[in-house]
């Protein structure tokens, strides 16, 4: 007698046409696999940064830790602690370095990102006429660059938070000696450790699908791309220090300047007797005094951001550059639904 046996009914995984629940929609599957190379190499290198600056910070903690058994010091200490003393400051001069390299690599970030959205991934297929494909196949012109931006948004914020994450880590936790690390306010480094980092690579994805909608040239929309990135990168950290209240410390003419440690300074001068700023520039001349008593200089201010004020700093040009990203992105989608009526 023969037993028949039924195969067992396909899994909802195994069903053809279904996708399971943690299965990218169709189109963005598209992007990636029509941009897997070059996604693929920005996932590389933000792992690659990632990989080298926690190697990087445990090597100097290593050499931080050695020179401590040491028993040596850095000032006053014994001649045969030399190698030991410099092989220390190497290791930390070295590691303040490439922490200045990532910050810088995080600057020029947003106007990478904005020359691969306005070429490759929009300017070309508008370019060639590709997207025409997409459009026939029940995908809207608005879907089509939507499933684009958030494939590109997902990527880049994943991997410019853990770069800054990182980067902070080790410029916070790591051993420092005479003041050599950069201050938080440098530009470098207050761009590569805050949420600003994120920010401003968004905004170049934003300005780049701007550019090559407008545009429809790969390489008009790259370099348009690249000058409007380039140019907010700039221009910003110019208004940056006016973009919170600044505190205000006065002093006597020749006394002390007590202003707080590590704070970013915004304006000194001189005070008169009756209220009025003057720049101290005025009086640099040989006779200081005769300048003073005819300028009736009574004392000296100055007008600073301390360090309690990066998180305030941070939080209101983010907001600002994230506010310019969605103008980019809106008027990237009207624009778009113009020329596709």
């Amino acid at each position: 007698m023969t037993t028949v046996t039924s195969a067992p009914a396909p899994t909802p995984a195994e069903t053809p046409g279904r996708r399971t629940a943690l299965s990218l929609p169709g189109p963005c599957r598209a992007v990636l696999r029509q941009h897997r190379t070059a996604l693929w190499i920005t996932v590389a290198l933000f792992a690659l940064a990632a990989a080298a600056l926690i190697a990087d910070r445990l090597w100097v903690s290593h050499a931080a830790d050695v020179f401590a058994a040491s028993d040596c010091s850095i000032r006053h200490t014994a001649r045969e602690c030399g190698a030991s003393v410099r092989g220390y400051l190497d290791a930390e001069q070295q590691f303040d370095r490439n922490l200045d390299y990532l910050g810088m690599g995080l600057l020029a970030l947003p106007c990478l990102i904005g020359a691969f959205v306005a070429g490759p991934l929009i300017g070309r297929e508008l370019e060639t006429g590709t997207y025409k494909l997409g459009w026939t196949q029940s995908v809207s012109p608005a879907r089509w660059l939507a499933d684009r931006l958030l494939v590109c948004t997902a990527l880049v914020t994943v991997g410019t938070t853990l770069v800054v994450a990182l980067q902070r880590w080790a410029w916070t936790t790591g051993p420092e000696h005479a003041d050599t690390r950069a201050p938080w306010y440098e530009r470098a480094m207050y761009g590569s450790v805050g949420p600003v980092a994120p920010a401003y690579a968004l905004l170049g994805l934003a300005v780049g699908a701007l550019a090559g909608i407008l545009l429809r040239r790969t390489l008009p929309a790259i370099g348009a791309a690249v000058a409007l990135t380039a140019t907010a990168v700039v221009t910003m950290p110019q208004l940056r220090p006016h973009l919170w209240p600044t505190e205000t410390g006065r002093w006597a003419v020749n006394g002390p300047i007590t202003a707080p440690r590590h704070a970013q300074e915004v304006e000194w001068g001189l005070l008169t007797s009756d209220g009025r700023r003057i720049p101290e520039s005025r009086c640099w001349v040989e006779d200081t005094e005769q300048c003073f008593a005819d300028h009736h200089v009574t004392g000296r201010y100055g007008e600073f951001h301390p360090p309690s004020h990066f998180w305030p700093l941070q939080l209101v040009e983010t907001a600002l550059v994230l506010a310019l990203a969605a103008v980019a992105v809106w008027l990237a989608f009207r624009l778009l639904r113009r020329r596709a009526a």
